[in-house]
């Protein structure tokens, strides 16, 4: 119990670090061994799960690339990912070879089969004889993605999870078709392209939109600043994420305090009717052991950085906090006390604010867009630094692209609705 609770109380101090992506460590910059890119990938063979044999050369004579996925039966972030690497094999294998190889020796083939059969996975697995594969590519956490072009040469490497379908196919497509000549060491999984539109606010927030929700503040006699909490007097807190104009979107994630430490794309959480990001967390109650749920937002998992931006505390009610004091003061954090604070609503803007970017967040002068009512329209034009400040009367104004400077292109039919009040957004369009 007191281990348990000890772990919990490090979480509330913001000590230690929620579990994302990585499963068997996370390896530094030192230690992504990447030599092996655009260099011959060993052949090799294997019998898979269902008997069948599988050797890479053949699967070259056949499909444009492979994919190699090495993973273990143990491993949580592995699980979680299979279902995109799943719907991306019955998408693309006609033209990509799939094989998951396991990396752990203590899985036997039998035990492969059970895993592949129980998950309903479609494409073939088997074992990583003596990880030696896994050694080659220098290893060092599961799962790891790596894909072999039709030259039989290491093209790219992904250490962790793809975070959805459209991440794995955007992969793969870099891969495939008449333009791929020649072999292209592909550095990171390349961005999300579509136009989109999305909500920016002074600071990075996480805030309940429950009705019945009111704000916490704990003050800690080792700690400067206070820790933000909210008790929502429901099961399931519905969080409003507010981002700054500076942050990438495609690289943010928020992690809830689930037993599974699952973590999401932010993108993925966008409310299009509402243009707001909106994330759900259950939120347990005073009789279980650990009485609260963290919730942390991240800034950018591709580059392994672990250090939530911010961090909220959800409780049930005041008797979950009370527990949580008590224990806080018993583990010698010293006078722990708490308040109810009062959340301001205005965001003091004075206009609407557009920043035009591409999909790397490059800013994009010359970009037109219309900011139309059902009386009238009035054309805008994003400056060197992609911005866009339009200062007509409060209103809720339907905007379209209209023009874009060569080179740049935005997808066919975008729209977007601001909201009565003033307010922020990104708006991205397409370097081609």
């Amino acid at each position: 119990m007191k281990k348990r609770y000890s772990k919990a109380l490090a979480l509330v101090t913001c000590v230690i670090m929620a579990l994302l992506s990585l499963c068997a460590g996370i390896a530094s910059a030192e230690e992504k061994k990447t030599e092996f890119l655009g260099k011959p990938f060993p052949d090799f063979s294997l019998t898979d799960s269902d008997g069948n044999p599988f050797t890479l050369s053949e699967a070259l004579k056949g499909h444009e690339a492979v994919l190699v996925n090495f993973w273990a039966t143990w491993c949580g972030p592995c699980k979680r990912e299979f279902p995109y690497l799943n719907e991306a094999y019955e998408k693309y294998s006609g033209r990509v070879a799939f094989i998951a190889l396991d990396a752990d020796p203590r899985d036997t083939p039998e035990k492969i089969g059970e895993y592949r059969k129980e998950n309903g996975l479609a494409f073939p697995m088997g074992p990583d004889q003596d990880k030696e594969l896994y050694h080659y590519i220098g290893g060092t956490s599961l799962p790891t993605t790596v894909v072999i072009d039709r030259f039989g040469n290491a093209a790219f490497i992904h250490r962790g999870t793809f975070k959805d379908t459209q991440e794995v196919e955007r992969v793969l497509d870099k891969f495939l078709g008449d333009g791929y000549t020649e072999t292209a060491v592909l550095e990171k999984i390349p961005g999300d392209a579509s136009t989109r539109a999305f909500p920016v606010y002074a600071a990075r927030a996480l805030c309940p939109e429950n009705e019945n929700s009111r704000k916490v503040l704990f003050h800690l006699a080792n700690l400067q600043a206070p820790i933000p909490g909210y008790i929502v007097l429901e099961e399931t807190a519905r969080l409003r994420i507010e981002i700054a104009a500076d942050d990438v979107v495609a690289n943010m994630v928020v992690a809830g305090g689930a037993d599974d430490g699952g973590s999401v794309y932010i993108v993925k959480l966008l409310d299009p009717e509402r243009n707001v990001f909106i994330y759900e967390q259950k939120i347990p109650g005073a009789a279980e052991e650990k009485p609260y749920v963290d919730v942390s937002l991240y800034d950018n998992t591709d580059d392994f950085n672990m250090e939530p931006e911010c961090t909220v505390l959800l409780f049930r009610d005041e008797a979950c906090i009370g527990k949580v004091v008590e224990s806080l003061k018993e583990w010698g954090y010293g006078d722990v006390t708490f308040e109810f604070a009062d959340e301001k609503a205005e965001n003091g803007l004075q206009a609407y604010i557009l920043h035009v970017v591409d999909q790397d967040n490059n800013p994009v002068g010359e970009v037109a867009v219309n900011f139309c009512t059902d009386a009238s329209c009035v054309p805008q034009e994003s400056d060197e630094n992609g911005l866009i400040r339009f200062t007509g009367d409060p209103d809720v104004y339907h905007v379209q692209i209209i023009e874009a400077p060569d080179g740049y292109s935005w997808d066919e039919g975008f729209e977007m609705y601001t909201t009565r009040e003033y307010g922020e957004w990104i708006l991205r369009v397409r370097k081609d």
